[in-house]
């Protein structure tokens, strides 16, 4: 996306004429539901909106103005684990696998979070045609777009939207990722559940078919479903 001013301001204007005529599509995340987070052990809650203090930190659904937080998370571990580990695949090497260590697992924890209320999130796949682009321009290197995108929809009036979901670029399974936002003062939408080491985590919910058993743990969806390689565990 061009990052002339003209073009911004237009799309700008484009984001609130599609959401004063209610054409901007919405997932609705009940009151109560989970969602996951991988971080690294050792912080006290996993209600982290982060404001990077370099602009070159900024994710690819931060706030280019660096005023509002944005939590990152999803609604199955898978999702959180592909993002936090699925960027360390080679660029320049296609065709490679993901190696990681056992230390990889034991210094990060999987938090388990519940919304507070019910969030209403922009569903970005589905309203990409009517931005007038493509997928691969949200999943590439430049995030210029997802970020300007984020700048519009959170500056709406009567701020309609909670954040964005949108599918993990390294695991598209249909499962959303969130990109939750609240003003500096603003009330944690989701509350810590718990935080287990990667390396001691557990899931029971939707298994991958096929799985035997009735739960599956981190180094499994690693390395069953990602396909990636944990050595010296």
């Amino acid at each position: 996306m061009s990052t002339d001013d003209d073009d911004i301001e237009k799309f700008g204007q484009l984001i609130q004429r599609l959401n004063s005529e209610e054409k901007l599509n919405r997932k609705v995340i009940p009151s109560s539901s989970i969602a996951f987070r991988v971080q690294g052990a050792g912080h006290e809650n996993a209600e982290h909106y982060g404001i990077p203090k370099k602009p070159k930190e900024l994710g690819r659904y931060n706030d280019p103005k660096e005023e509002i937080g944005v939590w990152y998370g999803a609604e199955h571990p898978t999702g959180a684990l592909a993002e936090t580990f699925g960027r360390l695949r080679p660029k320049e090497a296609k065709g490679l696998g993901i190696v990681l260590n056992a230390t990889d697992l034991e210094s990060r924890d999987m938090c388990v979070v519940e919304t507070m209320r019910e969030l209403n999130l922009l569903d970005l796949k589905p309203c990409l045609s009517k931005l007038g682009r493509t997928v691969d321009e949200v999943t590439g290197p430049d995030y210029t777009l997802t970020q300007e995108i984020v700048a519009a929809v959170a500056r709406l009036p009567g701020r309609p939207f909670d954040g964005i979901a949108y599918e993990s670029r390294h695991h598209p399974d249909g499962h959303s990722c969130y990109a939750l936002w609240i003003a500096p003062g603003e009330t944690s939408t989701v509350k810590t559940v718990r935080m287990t080491k990667l390396t001691e985590f557990e899931y029971r919910g939707e298994l991958p078919e096929g799985f035997e058993g009735d739960s599956i743990d981190a180094e499994e969806i690693l390395t069953e479903i990602l396909g990636y390689k944990v050595l010296g565990s």
